[in-house]
């Protein structure tokens, strides 16, 4: 070792420590710069559902968060964590936080009316929420004001329909709340008081008529289904009630016997107590159905729906042709039963004119018509589904039925890009315990584990007072 080697090596040193130190600045930088996040929690649970960051990604308007608050650092840094998810899929999306007794002409523009409400703002539009941190609340709450106005859906009544704000088990009461926290409003209609149907209506429902319709209804049933008025018709096994004018106008055939499926696994593994409870996997390739791969629906004494070759001519409205897809296609064991024998040991006959499965419960019919002011053709909406049960309140809940449900609403109302969200709820949050294991836990815990303490204790205090 020299005097010059000794110089080199603190020169080295030196060297070494800048570079390094220049290293740490520059990934400090980059650190800010730069934004990568993982989520790892079980089921991504604290990260938005695909559903969502669609919806979020597909809307054009400006979206703000306005947090009326007081100044308090904490409820600050947790709201700016909740919002950050929206903005990491949406950018654009801003966040203010406003004290109400600080700026009361702010507050009072946004009809505020207590500390800690929510002013969403999408577009020009504005909505005050008090609960922000489910996400299914703020999202119904974009998905209403993304729509620009709410959208009417006539229910007609007067022939023994389901009621669509009965709350009974078959009523509809369950689906409209959903609905209308999406921006649908419903409006039961008579068409006989009234002689026609509104014409701001998004789309009329008819839902399992179980009395005739007079000549007169069904001509103005016709005349809106001619100019392009879009329909949700939901029959059932009993027959047509004088609507089958309506049928070979739209061209469709729909059965009068009921879909069976007596497959007693099936039945037991979709937990169903009834052949005419008739689950359905397959889904045409709809807009309707295509995030309902892998689900199930079910559909409660149902019968089949399916094009009618032979009224193709009466299909011509306008000039304009229908184009037909099938939506929901039962398994390959059920079949239609035309005896109208449901109970006892049921099978499928075909000396008895039963039909085979797969067969079709529900099919979708489009047509474009030409706006009469010369504007570009739009898109005329027909879903045919044979039952109405799948949206009451006793079968809404099964399986993936809301789901579609909504879908058809969605669509039917134009909004293709409107979906179910689908929240992600993680299995470890919760506590799924059956009657066995609830019982044997409380045994456990107020009774075998005092008692032994209590014997415990009292072994000891008897073993240490003996010595």
């Amino acid at each position: 070792m020299n005097l010059k080697l000794s110089r080199l090596l603190r020169l080295q040193n030196v060297l070494f420590y800048i570079l390094f130190i220049t290293i740490i600045g520059l990934l400090a930088y980059l650190s800010q710069q730069t934004k990568f996040t993982l989520d790892w929690t079980y089921n991504n649970r604290n990260s938005l559902s695909k559903p969502t960051q669609t919806l979020l990604k597909n809307v054009k308007t400006p979206i703000k968060f306005s947090f009326y608050l007081p100044d308090r650092a904490d409820l600050k840094q947790d709201l700016t964590k909740l919002v950050a998810k929206y903005q990491r899929v949406n950018p654009a999306i801003q966040l203010e936080f406003i004290n109400p007794d600080l700026n009361p002409e702010r507050a009072k523009q946004d009809g505020v009316q207590q500390t800690g409400q929510l002013a969403l703002h999408v577009g020009d539009r504005l909505e005050l929420l008090d609960s922000v941190i489910d996400e299914q609340v703020l999202v119904n709450a974009i998905q209403r004001m993304s729509r620009g106005h709410e959208r009417l859906v006539v229910f007609l009544e007067g022939h023994a329909e389901r009621d669509p704000l009965s709350d009974t088990a078959d009523g509809m009461s369950k689906l409209l709340t959903s609905l209308e926290t999406k921006g649908f409003k419903i409006q039961p209609h008579n068409m006989l008081r009234t002689g026609s149907i509104p014409e701001n209506a998004s789309f009329v429902v008819l839902a399992a008529p179980k009395q005739d319709f007079m000549p007169a209804e069904v001509d103005i049933l016709k005349n809106y289904v001619s100019k392009g008025g879009n329909l949700l018709w939901l029959p059932e096994p009993g027959g047509l009630h004088g609507l089958q004018p309506l049928a070979d106008m739209l061209g469709v055939s729909i059965a009068d016997g009921t879909l069976l499926d007596a497959d007693l696994q099936l039945q037991a593994s979709f937990n169903i107590g009834h052949p005419a409870g008739v689950p359905v996997l397959d889904y045409g390739q709809t807009p309707v159905t295509r995030n309902l791969v892998g689900q199930k629906t079910l559909f409660p004494f149902a019968t089949s729906v399916n094009e009618n070759e032979a009224v193709t001519a009466t299909t011509q409205t306008d000039g304009k042709q229908w184009q037909t897809q099938a939506l929901l296609i039962t398994l390959p064991s059920s079949w239609l039963e035309m005896s109208g024998v449901l109970t006892g040991s049921v099978k499928y006959d075909e000396g008895s004119g039963d039909q085979a499965g797969p067969l079709n419960v529900g099919m979708s019919l489009t047509r474009n018509l030409e706006n009469k002011a010369n504007q570009p053709a739009q898109e005329q909406r027909v879903v045919v589904i044979g039952d109405s049960d799948f949206i009451t309140n006793n079968y809404i809940g099964y399986g993936a039925n809301l789901t579609l449900a909504t879908n058809l609403f969605n669509w039917l109302g134009r909004d293709d890009n409107l979906v179910e969200i689908p929240l992600n709820r993680a299995p470890d949050t919760e506590v799924d315990l059956s009657q066995t294991a609830l019982v044997t836990m409380t045994l456990l815990f107020l009774l075998v584990i005092p008692l032994g303490l209590a014997v415990t204790g009292l072994a000891i205090w008897w073993i240490r007072k003996r010595r």
